[in-house]
């Protein structure tokens, strides 16, 4: 079975949709057409090793050669994407007014928990996104004659 655009958009609206209204993104198009999940699907994509003709407007053609073993893999890291672009643009701070408080902040900090849970998740899951560890590697194997006299 070949997913379409709007398959995609229709599990990320319901994982994602309730933040994205917050953030002013688009949180209810599921037509295939919603603009604030093309650089989601299209991250999940890349990610998996596919390519997309277009990078600002992922179509059903460029996902037909998903196969259904990897369709979890596209969707969470779709949704990975989804939210960092959220907390990108969720802008709301903390408000007192006299008696009055609201705490906005917290979903940015609620949002910011489950992206670190999808994180392990995806690397626990999918062997995707583990990180590398970079460091010194000396090979000192040339011979040097330490054992012989100075002349």
């Amino acid at each position: 079975m070949a997913y379409t655009r709007a398959d995609i958009e229709s599990v990320l609206v319901q994982r994602v949709g309730g933040v994205f209204i917050a953030a002013g993104m688009d949180g209810t198009t599921i037509s295939g057409s919603n603009a604030s999940l093309n650089d989601p699907i299209g991250y999940a994509l890349r990610q998996l090793g596919y390519n997309v003709a277009y990078i600002a407007s992922v179509s059903d053609a460029d996902l037909a050669g998903v196969p259904g073993s990897e369709i979890d893999a596209l969707l969470d890291l779709a949704e990975l994407r989804a939210l960092n672009n959220f907390i990108g643009m969720y802008s709301a701070v903390d408000i007192r007014l006299g008696p009055r408080s609201e705490n906005l902040s917290q979903l940015a900090a609620q949002v910011g928990k489950r992206v670190e849970a999808l994180e392990k998740s995806i690397a626990s899951n999918y062997g995707l996104l583990s990180s590398a560890e970079f460091g010194t590697l000396t090979l000192d194997f040339a011979e040097h004659y330490d054992d012989q006299e100075e002349r």
